[in-house]
């Protein structure tokens, strides 16, 4: 093998022995909640109303604190000395793991109990499509977010991970405000893709 690789190989182990232990709670997050895509439903456990208070004031908070993270503390990080930038930082991991983790998981579970009124996501195509922009969403930014702020294995580094966590936050942001569009204007882009024009 070759040297040099060989090296590189061995350092990456050495730098993160459980990235494979990861890797696989990612994957299994992401293959779970993609069923739904293709028409797993669940039951509604609570009334409408009490439902839709959850959803909405859940969907608040995500949208907050991704709008706060994205342009506040990204910008200290970048801009501020090491301290204020490791404080910046702590105080978006304790964003991380109390609201983006927890509303990551209640605003899709209550929206998929809302629309089974309509018959689940297959038969709503509007919320078929703000699901896949959340489960996009999800791979590209909440899930490695929480799982990276969960670790904290960089704490001392405010700037570790800051252009290809800049670069994902932005895309989450406009993933979000195509989600608020479905949610507000009841269309789709995507669901006639998947099931056809006349589909769901």
């Amino acid at each position: 093998m070759n040297q040099p690789a060989e090296a590189t190989l061995k350092a990456s182990a050495e730098e993160d022995p459980r990235r494979f232990f990861w890797y696989g709670v990612y994957t299994l997050i992401m293959g779970v909640s993609v069923l739904p895509l293709f028409g797993f439903r669940l039951p509604r456990l609570l009334p409408y109303l009490p439902l839709l208070i959850i959803h909405e004031f859940a969907a608040f908070l995500y949208f907050g604190h991704t709008f706060f993270s994205n342009i506040w503390a990204m910008r200290i990080r970048l801009s501020q000395p090491q301290a204020t930038g490791v404080w910046a930082r702590a105080f978006l991991r304790k964003l991380a793991l109390s609201v983006t983790g927890p509303t990551a998981v209640i605003i899709p579970l209550a929206g998929l109990m809302l629309v089974e009124d309509w018959g689940g996501l297959v038969k709503t195509p509007w919320a078929w499509d703000a699901y896949f922009a959340f489960w996009i969403m999800a791979g590209i930014s909440v899930v490695p977010d929480v799982i990276r702020y969960g670790r904290n294995r960089h704490a001392g580094d405010p700037r570790h991970g800051m252009k290809s966590g800049g670069i994902r936050g932005m895309l989450a942001l406009v993933l979000t405000l195509y989600i608020m569009w479905c949610m507000i204007a009841k269309t789709s882009l995507f669901h006639a893709l998947v099931f056809g024009a006349t589909g769901g």
